[in-house]
């Protein structure tokens, strides 16, 4: 059915190690987008949480 030579047996095996090695480098990349995403808005709620915090503890300090 498939009856190519050595040579190109070896450029199909090439391309298909390219192709296979993008398309696993494309999706660890987008999990890392996507836990860079995550992480940053943890950190930025986390920020406003202790801010909002500080500045409940200063309104109780001013009411007394």
């Amino acid at each position: 059915m498939l009856d190519f030579d050595q040579e190109t047996w070896l450029y199909l095996a090439i391309i298909a190690a390219i192709f296979i090695y993008f398309s696993r480098n494309s999706g660890r990349a987008k999990n890392n987008r996507k836990n860079r995403k995550n992480r940053s808005f943890r950190k930025r709620y986390l920020e406003r949480r202790e801010q909002e915090k500080s500045e409940d503890t200063f309104q109780e300090k001013n009411k007394k």
